[in-house]
């Protein structure tokens, strides 16, 4: 299968439909967004009486519970959100050997950790504000997708009270159940936002998401595009596709979904690939960058399933 935009014989070509009518694009009213996570860490749930929280703060010299010292990070996880709040969020565990690709590409099912998308939601904590680190928003996030559910069923809660630490990094903190520890169980989580770049020759940046739903076949699924990335993923039934795919830009792809671009030394189209896949359907990605063919309210049909173009944004 090809990573590039230049379809081979086997890949599958989509058809577009334009929209009946002619919709005015809406003003640009929050920024898209990319986000990078950096480490997760574990915590007993509930915490013992005292525990200061946040915890990974203070670590290694405050580690009262006498946890591990450092955070890390076990996976590649990229979340892309647009301006209406509609995020996908994919995180594909690290390689185990030299042997794997990092991250997987294509289609290795066993290295998708869990993929989701749907709308995230914001407002000001109710809680005091922290002696150091201030005040924190309480977030939530509703999957319409998950891969660790059925289409049809529904996914378990996710929230969380988020930290501002400077420097386009957050700080999650929440609780839920984490299949791989069989239990519910405390988690604080590094975010780290990352510059959205220009894909264009003229230097503006887009945003695109796609979004699939046919409930009598039990299918859904979403695409987004911000700036140099696109991620997207599909539920039929309990099967699951995603992928990720990332543009080689002027200045260097900059490696946040694990792609290995090169540097173009003048200002051009750039080049896309896919960095990872799972699963064993296809995504309609590379539309999204084929401007002439994207319009709001129109429609792409992929082998069988229909996309409905749902949001387009241009911005410099």
């Amino acid at each position: 299968m090809s990573s590039s935009t230049t379809p081979t014989p086997s890949d599958p070509e989509p058809t577009y439909t334009a929209p009946s009518t002619t919709t005015v694009p809406a003003v640009l009213t929050s920024t898209p967004n990319i986000s990078v996570r950096e480490y997760i860490y574990y915590l007993p749930y509930p915490l013992p009486p005292k525990t200061p929280t946040p915890y990974t703060p203070g670590l290694p010299a405050q580690n009262p519970l006498n946890l591990p010292p450092h955070p890390f990070e076990p996976t590649s996880t990229l979340v892309l959100t647009s301006p209406s709040l509609t995020f996908v969020d994919l995180r594909y565990l690290n390689p185990l050997s030299v042997s794997q690709p990092e991250p997987p590409n294509p289609g290795d099912l066993g290295r998708l950790d869990w993929g989701f998308a749907g709308s995230s939601f914001s407002q000001a904590g109710t809680g005091p504000p922290h002696p150091t680190l201030g005040a924190f928003k309480r977030a939530s996030w509703t999957h319409w997708v998950d891969s660790r559910v059925r289409v049809g069923h529904a996914p378990a809660r996710d929230d969380g009270d988020m930290y501002a630490l400077g420097g386009g990094r957050f700080l999650e903190v929440g609780f839920a159940f984490h299949p791989h520890l069989g239990c519910v169980a405390g988690h604080e989580e590094l975010w780290r936002d990352v510059e959205v770049k220009s894909t264009e020759t003229g230097g503006e940046k887009r945003c695109v998401v796609l979004r699939c739903g046919n409930e009598a076949r039990g299918v859904r699924g979403v695409v987004v595009r911000v700036g140099q990335f696109c991620q997207g993923i599909l539920m039929v039934g309990g099967e699951v596709t995603t992928e990720r795919w990332e543009a080689e830009v002027a200045g260097g792809s900059g490696g946040e979904g694990k792609g290995k671009g090169t540097v173009e030394e003048k200002p051009q189209q750039a080049k896309w690939k896919r960095t990872a896949r799972s699963g064993t359907g296809w995504l309609p990605c590379s539309v999204t960058w084929r401007n002439d063919a994207v319009v709001l309210g129109g429609m792409v049909t992929f082998l069988g399933f229909e996309w409905v173009v749902e949001e387009v944004w241009e911005w410099v």
